[in-house]
Formats: C-alpha cells, structure tokens, sequence
C-alpha cells in the first residue's frame, strides 16, 4: 500500500510521455503510456504518417526512440520527416523539385540540424522478434519507446495466426519488462467499407483478437475524406477504442496529407470541425 501511495504522489501534471505536436490529443490519452499502445486504420488512411509523427515528436523532447518501419526505406522516412517538419508538398518532393527549388535546399539544411535527436531509423530490422529482443540487449542507452509500423508485415510461417499472436504478446511483454512504450502500427480489415459509417471498430483490427486483448491503449484512425470526397480532406478523426488506464472516445484533429502532418485544432476549433463534418457526411461522421 505504502508503493502505491508513493508512486501516485510522485506524479505530476503532465505525461512523461507527452505529445507536444498534439497538445490536446495529449490530453485527452494522457501521452503515450508504458506497455503496448496499437494503431489501428485502412491503407493509406495516415496511420504511418502519425506514427513517424509521435516518433519524432517524442525523440525532440530527448526520449530516446526506435522507429522499425517493416514497409519503408530509411530514406522514405526521412523524406515524410523533411515533409512534415518543413511542411514541403510531397508531390514536389516526388516529381524532382528538390534540386532547382533554393528555398527547399535551405529548408533541408535546417532539417538536418533538426535531426539532431535520439531517433533511430531502420527498415530492415524488426520482422521477427529476436530482432526486437537483440536490439534491446545491445542498445546504449534503452530506447523509452519502440514503434514497430506494421504489424501484419512481421515474417510468418505455416501458422501465420499463431506467429502474431505470440510476437505481439512477447512484444508487450518485453516493454513492461524494460519499462518502454511499445506502439505497434496495424492494418483494419476491409470489412470496415461494409459498415454504414465506414468508422473502425475495434473488431476490424486485421488478423488476430490477440491485438485487442493484449492492448492497453488502442487508437483507430477515420479520414472521412477517404470514402466521401466531399468532406474537406483536412478533417481526421481518431476514435480512443481501448484506454485500460484513461479516456476513450473521440477526437478530431486537422490533417495535411501532403505534409504527413497532424496539427491539433484545440478544443473550440474541434467542435467547428465536427460540424463541418455533420454537414457534408450526412451525419454519419458520429
């Protein structure tokens, strides 16, 4: 009794593992928490985007982070990072306007300094979990937050359902062990386009239960624009589906996809959002 009494006098009003890029999403999941956090949207819906977003954020508040991306190069990270902190348009990035554009060039020399942060990138570690544990033993120091983007793309053999389970369990496993936020990004089955609202559930997270149960948080991600091209393409929903020590529920954030970037309209702008929605998305949007 006397631990427990200790430990809740020895916190304080914000989350060690606050979200400075996303002040009042921080809020309401109260950062990300120690244990196994999941991700959970459709191809193409962002959910990457705000991974690398968390990564970065927590890193340039020196929290050493290790970002596994099991679908990516190295160099595409670091391009969607140059996007998102500089807010250059991806499609120029894409088509070759890097080396005429001199504001670009400057933009990527402050990039660099600003890479100056405990991130670590790979692209090539990660699809097996003795990766995972290996990298544990030998990094200096301990990374406070391991993000694994996605866990459907982890190597598998016969029995693919049971590979996942058992990575996912001895992930979560392994981060309360070392005292570390583990964050797996996941897939959501097509079987959210026959839903009316089109939202994610909980039950469409892709492959296995064990994802649901094992998690302590959970974060589903909604771009309503994705299925209705008359919704303004800036409004993002993020559903809270899973807080085993917090808040659930919903919350809207503005979404620049040629950034990559999620920017946190704060409580007044949010409701202004919400009603926007209503009224090109029918109302189906709640």
């Amino acid at each position: 009794m006397g631990g427990v009494k200790q430990d809740l006098e020895s916190r304080i009003d914000e989350p060690e593992l606050g979200l400075s890029s996303l002040p009042y999403f921080n809020k309401q999941i109260w950062g990300i928490k120690k244990g196994l956090t999941i991700i959970g949207g459709r191809t193409s819906q962002g959910k990457s985007s705000l991974a690398l977003q968390i990564a970065y954020d927590l890193a340039d508040q020196q929290k050493e982070v290790l970002f596994l991306s099991l679908e990516m190069t190295t160099g595409n990270l670091i391009e969607r990072l140059f996007c998102n902190k500089m807010e250059v348009d991806n499609f120029d990035m894409l088509t070759g306007k890097m080396k005429l554009n001199m504001e670009y060039q400057q933009k990527w020399n402050t990039f660099t300094q600003l890479m100056n942060i405990p991130l670590k990138l790979s692209c090539s570690l990660g699809k097996s979990f003795d990766d995972i544990n290996g990298l544990i033993e030998i990094l200096e120091p301990k990374p406070k937050v391991i993000i694994i983007d996605y866990i459907q793309a982890i190597r598998k053999g016969f029995n693919e359902r049971a590979d996942m389970d058992d990575y996912i369990v001895r992930f979560r496993e392994l981060c309360l062990m070392h005292d570390i936020a583990g964050i797996l990004v996941s897939q959501n089955s097509r079987k959210v386009f026959d839903e009316e609202t089109k939202e994610p559930t909980l039950a469409n997270l892709k492959g296995t239960g064990v994802l649901e149960e094992a998690a302590d948080t959970v974060i589903l991600l909604f771009w309503p624009h994705f299925y209705d091209e008359k919704v303004d393409r800036n409004i993002y929903k993020i559903i809270i589906a899973k807080q085993r020590n917090g808040r659930t529920g919903d919350h809207f954030l503005h979404y620049i996809p040629e950034y990559y970037k999620f920017t946190d309209p704060g409580k007044q702008r949010e409701d202004k959002l919400v009603d926007k929605a209503i009224d090109t998305f029918g109302g189906r949007i709640l």
